[in-house]
């Protein structure tokens, strides 16, 4: 019998390609708002966003409260005359989810992964973010056929890495032995700490040389998703 009957898949940074979802949706967005997109915009605004996703996985923020700073952040930040209100901030951010639920850019391997990895284990999205928007990328994208369920922060009530994620997300399982049950992802802050703190074992996806920070460990470590058949066999 195989040691692992669940598998909880984050997804931006491990079946989808968030980077290339984000651009795509600023680029569109910048457009839509008569504003000029480059790199340097890019990366102003992953830099602010990314602070602000920090912020909510430490309990610091609400959603709301980050759909609404890391805009009026971004454009104070771009010093365009007139556009740092609250106003301004919800319509770019309206703007901006629109945009983003149309970025279904897979992984290297994510279809290929699931369809194999389904006909054993039950496959699980477990992932923080817009129900709307994550259902939107996800329900038509390749893998989904190979999914048992979706679990969204803003249905749970609490993002990954709270405690109450994990209590939802273990609530709506048919699977109750936690032994039975692993994570993969790619976020130590999100994916790694929340199954440490759930009690479940966990795979850091890290296709880059990195070492994890100091208090979170990991079950396993891939590089890429087509390892890991091989490495669920051999548990």
């Amino acid at each position: 019998m195989a040691r692992y009957s669940v598998l909880l898949l984050d997804n931006d940074g491990t079946l989808m390609d968030f980077q290339k979802a984000e651009e795509q949706a600023l680029r569109l967005t910048c457009e839509a708002m008569g504003k000029p997109y480059d790199t340097k915009v890019l990366h102003q605004y992953s830099t602010i966003n990314n602070g602000w996703w920090r912020r909510l996985e430490q309990g610091a923020c609400t959603k709301d409260e980050l759909q609404r700073g890391r805009f009026r952040d971004f454009l104070l930040a771009q010093q365009w005359q007139g556009e740092a209100g609250e106003w301004n901030a919800r319509a770019w951010n309206a703007q901006y989810m629109e945009n983003l639920g149309k970025g279904s850019f897979l992984m290297p391997g994510a279809e290929d992964v699931c369809r194999e990895l389904s006909q054993t284990y039950a496959l699980y999205v477990v992932t923080n973010g817009v129900s709307k928007t994550q259902h939107r990328r996800i329900d038509h994208c390749p893998f989904a056929p190979y999914l048992s369920g979706i679990f969204v922060s803003e249905e749970a009530g609490a993002p990954k890495p709270e405690p109450a994620y994990f209590a939802h997300v273990f609530a709506h399982l048919p699977e109750k032995d936690r032994s039975r049950m692993l994570l993969i992802g790619d976020s130590p802050s999100s994916d790694l700490l929340g199954a440490n703190r759930a009690g479940i074992d966990c795979c850091w996806f890290a296709p880059e040389e990195k070492q994890l920070p100091e208090g979170v460990t990991c079950t396993y470590r891939i590089r890429s998703l087509y390892e890991l058949p091989a490495l669920l066999t051999s548990c």
